[in-house]
Parts: C-alpha cells; sequence; structure tokens
C-alpha cells in the first residue's frame, strides 16, 4: 500500500491514516488544501 505495510495502515486510526495521506502526498510534492480539505490541482 504505497510503501506502508497493510497492518500497519489497517491499524490505524481515521485521524491517523488521513494525516499520513497528506503528509505522505505532500513529500511527494503535492499540495493539500486545509480549508476545503482537499487537494489543490
Amino acid at each position: 500500500m504505497h510503501g506502508v505495510p497493510f497492518e500497519t495502515a489497517a491499524s490505524l486510526s481515521a485521524t491517523q491514516r488521513f494525516a499520513w495521506v497528506v503528509a505522505v502526498g505532500q513529500l511527494k510534492g503535492r499540495a493539500f488544501d486545509w480549508d476545503s480539505l482537499s487537494w489543490r490541482e
């Protein structure tokens, strides 16, 4: 799952998963809009 072991991802809460998705996305060059809670194009 994008370099994260399935067992690890499955054990995270929804809030923790959201934080990891945003963090990894930003490391890959994406920009997250916190006001709309969506990725910027």
